[in-house]
C-alpha cells in the first residue's frame, strides 16, 4: 500500500486526535465541575474508545479488509490511544489554565481503549 493511501486510512484518526488536544485544552474555568461519578468520566471513555475505533479501522483497511492483527497492530492502537490519553493529561497539567492531570480521567481512557478493543474483536471476530 502507498504511503498516501496509509495516509488516508488513518485520516480519522488523526483528526480525531487533533479533536482531543482541542478538547483538552479548553480553560478549566471554561468546564463544568465534575466528580467521579458524573457524566465526565463517561465522556473521557467513549472518546477513547472512538479514538481506538479509528485506529483499529485504519489498520482493517490497511490490511485490505481482513482480520487486524493481534500484534503489532492491537497492541500498537492500544499503546497509542492510552499513550495519547496520558499525554493530554500531562499537558493539561503543565500547559492549560485551571487544568490537572486526573488519574480517573486516565482509568477512563484507558477503560474506553479497552472497550473499543474488545467491541472491534467481537464485530470483526479478530
Amino acid at each position: 500500500m502507498s504511503t498516501k493511501r496509509s495516509f488516508k486510512v488513518f485520516l480519522p484518526a488523526v483528526l480525531w486526535a487533533i479533536l482531543i488536544v482541542g478538547l483538552s485544552s479548553m480553560p478549566g474555568a471554561s468546564l463544568p465541575d465534575m466528580n467521579l461519578f458524573e457524566p465526565d468520566k463517561l465522556a473521557h471513555a467513549t472518546v477513547y474508545a472512538l479514538f481506538t475505533g479509528l485506529i483499529l479501522r485504519g489498520f482493517y483497511l490497511y490490511n485490505g479488509k481482513t482480520k487486524v492483527k493481534w500484534v503489532p497492530q492491537v497492541l500498537t492502537a492500544f499503546i497509542v490511544a492510552a499513550g495519547w490519553g496520558y499525554l493530554m493529561e500531562l499537558m493539561q497539567d503543565r500547559y492549560f489554565p485551571g487544568r490537572m492531570f486526573e488519574i480517573a480521567d486516565e482509568i477512563a481512557n484507558i477503560f474506553g481503549t479497552i472497550l473499543s478493543i474488545g467491541i472491534f474483536k467481537l464485530l470483526l471476530k479478530l
